[in-house]
């Protein structure tokens, strides 16, 4: 009997683990993930100052700075995470040495192209504002996509404190046309405090709602309706706010960068 009844409890031992309900899966992204997320960022940095003028002005420091990031982009990548931690720790401190230089060399120098890095830079920022799939059908949520351009376009409006940016919120043509101006509105809204989040101030956004009223013939066509709900930006530059406070000969830089 004894027997018998070991035969029967052995099966339920040996499988009661499947009685057990499933662990939910909420571990926090290996370091390694968070790390190559971070340095795709700076990869987009490196390029920022690049097209500011920091490969003609600084180009020590700039090949220092892009230096730091390769070696920690390749620790990261080869899973030698508390190695890559420390590159990227050096990179931030050379990154804010450099940022302090660029300024200093923009308002006191005539280094740099302002005209040319300015186009340059209001094209890129155009290009992510106009990201395809920004909004779901009636919502006010930015897609996961669209929030990583307005990080990329937020780290070149933090830069250009004399720039405007002017959002208009638009809709599909579904629903009334008051409902869709108050859609169009709290979309351009919703981006405006993403970008807020992200350091850009708050004043050199203004928000407006063209509703339904620039939108496409959307009728019968899903995609026409998903591009229509969208927010355009445009960019508005106050040019005076350029002028040089002083300039000074660039043979007078390494006197005066152990100052800044």
């Amino acid at each position: 009997m004894i027997w018998r009844l070991i035969c029967l409890l052995t099966p339920l031992a040996l499988g009661g683990c499947t009685l057990w309900p499933p662990v939910e899966d909420n571990d926090p992204d290996p370091p390694v993930q968070v790390q190559l997320r971070q340095l795709e960022h700076h990869s987009f940095e490196l390029q920022i100052l690049a097209t500011r003028g920091a490969k003609l002005c600084l180009p020590g420091q700039y090949q220092k700075l892009e230096y730091l990031y390769l070696k920690a982009r390749d620790e990261a990548k080869a899973g030698f995470d508390k190695d890559a931690e420390i590159t990227l720790l050096q990179y931030k401190t050379q990154q804010a040495v450099i940022q302090t230089q660029m300024d200093w060399l923009e308002y006191h120098t005539t280094c740099f192209d302002h005209s040319y890095s300015e186009v340059e830079l209001k094209e890129k920022l155009l290009v992510f504002m106009a990201l395809d799939n920004q909004f779901a059908l009636n919502r006010v949520e930015l897609l996961p996509d669209y929030q990583q351009a307005l990080r990329y376009a937020a780290t070149i409006l933090k830069r250009q404190s004399h720039w405007h940016l002017q959002l208009t919120g638009h809709t599909d043509s579904l629903g009334t046309s008051d409902s869709n101006i108050q859609l169009g509105m709290k979309r351009a809204s919703a981006v405006k405090r993403f970008l807020i989040e992200q350091g850009v101030k708050s004043n050199q956004i203004a928000v407006f709602s063209a509703g339904e009223s620039m939108a496409m013939d959307d009728t019968h066509s899903r995609t026409q309706r998903l591009a229509n709900r969208k927010v355009e930006a445009q960019v508005l530059v106050e040019h005076h706010a350029q002028s040089l406070h002083r300039v000074y000969s660039l043979k007078d830089w390494n006197a005066v960068r152990e100052s800044l």
